[in-house]
């Protein structure tokens, strides 16, 4: 390992934790931002790099250009929104401020790991390690109240959720959602590693079986939706159907025994701790999701080419939500926890048809090149990992999650322009440049 390759590792870690740990440093009264994460001056020390790599960088910015311009349109867009907002100006930019975030470090992390062969596999294998950790640090949560309490309020804004006297889990990330996705991502990153680069059975199931359990805790239907269906998928492959039953075995086990929602016919969330508790029995999420997609669509038909700005929605249920609605989740509004709860339809309405044509721009070019890579069958562990990543865009948007974004956006870059980031030469050798 060369000297370059060592403090690339070091850094790739380091922004991992920032990340995952979401430390808030201090806050900024003057643009009236709560808390300033440390993430954020992890990407500050790493800014300097592709000046110190300037030949290296030209390069990688030639061959990515267009995603690269893309990403730039999509945020000057996003200005555009702020400023066209119903909503204060600078409200719009804060949340704009996120999406360039998140979009600043996966391609700072991408270009890094054009500078040696293999940073992508370590990447990768860095996420894996991180989801057991997380998973494991998660099973002394789910019994010790005291470190709940702590994790809770120090991470995710004192936010405690228990169902049927259990607590829903979420380790050191922003809520049990985003935990219960990243550990069914997880499962599937690991299988890739397996798959791709080695790995012991034992190794693999002991692993496999600790996120399935964590999965349970966690109480996300959303992650069990990111699980289940690869899986299903995975049944129709011959060499990867035994895996999948195992996969899906342990992970039906899990959710029986240990998870915090027993009747899954049950839809009800009732909590309990800093977030007010759901009015009455009348409470449902499928009922609330589908109310908060028509908010949405409103809030588009009447802001259809610019929206309604960014970090827009919560702010713009009070006038476009029914009254159900608001009787149900106005703890949360006022808040500010609601967004449209679904990627696409949160994009619509925050950013209008300039932006959402965009962003579905990106993702075409990012699509592009892993349908021709990897096809849709035989279905394996690599379109496992990466549907998973789509689909937990689907009940919900995590657009204010960094480490998950970073994650995401990362994870496909990686997949589609490979080149020798998964200390693979001919996928190098056979990749097509951006033009």
């Amino acid at each position: 390992m060369s000297g370059r390759g060592f403090y690339v590792r070091a850094y790739v870690i380091l922004l991992l934790l920032s990340l995952a740990v979401d430390v808030k440093v201090f806050s900024l009264a003057v643009l009236t931002i709560q808390a300033v994460p440390l993430s954020l001056f992890v990407l500050f020390a790493g800014a300097p790099l592709p000046l110190l790599y300037f030949e290296d960088f030209r390069r990688f910015a030639g061959e990515r250009k267009r995603l690269l311009a893309i990403a730039a349109l999509f945020l000057v867009s996003g200005v555009l929104s702020a400023f066209l907002s119903p909503f204060p100006v600078l409200h719009g930019l804060k949340w704009l401020a996120q999406y360039g975030i998140f979009m600043a470090m996966s391609f700072l992390l991408f270009f890094l790991f054009s500078l040696e062969r293999g940073l992508g596999l370590f990447f990768l294998r860095t996420l894996a390690v991180l989801a057991v950790l997380l998973a494991i640090l998660s099973f002394f949560e789910a019994v010790d109240e005291d470190l709940y309490r702590f994790l809770a309020g120090a991470l995710r804004d004192g936010e405690m959720q228990v169902i049927d006297g259990r607590y829903r889990t979420g380790a050191t990330l922003t809520n049990p959602n985003i935990f219960g996705c990243f550990m069914s991502v997880g499962i599937f990153l690991l299988w890739f590693l397996r798959e791709r680069f080695g790995m012991k059975t034992a190794v693999f199931y002991g692993a496999m079986a600790f996120l399935c359990a964590a999965l349970a805790l966690s109480g996300s239907r959303n992650g069990t939706l990111v699980l289940f269906v690869p899986l299903g998928f995975l049944l129709f492959n011959r060499k990867t159907a035994k895996t999948a039953l195992v996969v899906l075995f342990c992970a039906a086990l899990a959710l029986v025994l240990v998870t915090p929602f027993l009747r899954f016919a049950d839809l009800g969330e009732p909590l309990t701790g800093t977030v007010a508790a759901p009015a009455g029995p009348a409470y449902n999420k499928v009922t609330s999701r589908v109310m908060i997609w028509k908010s949405a669509l409103a809030m588009f038909r009447d802001h259809p080419l610019f929206g309604i700005g960014p970090g827009g929605v919560n702010e713009a249920l009070r006038d476009y939500a029914p009254a159900d609605l608001l009787a149900m989740d106005s703890g949360k509004i006022e808040k500010g926890y609601l967004n449209a709860h679904n990627g696409f339809l949160n994009i619509l309405a925050e950013f209008g048809a300039a932006g959402t044509a965009l962003a579905l721009l990106f993702v075409f070019f990012l699509f592009m090149p892993l349908a021709r890579r990897y096809g849709f069958f035989p279905f394996g562990p690599v379109q496992a990992l990466l549907l998973g990543l789509v689909l937990s865009f689907g009940p919900d948007a995590f657009f204010y999650s960094r480490f998950y974004m970073v994650m995401t956006v990362t994870v496909f870059l990686i997949f589609a322009f490979p080149g020798e980031a998964l200390g693979d030469p001919a996928a190098a050798q056979a990749e097509d440049p951006e033009t």
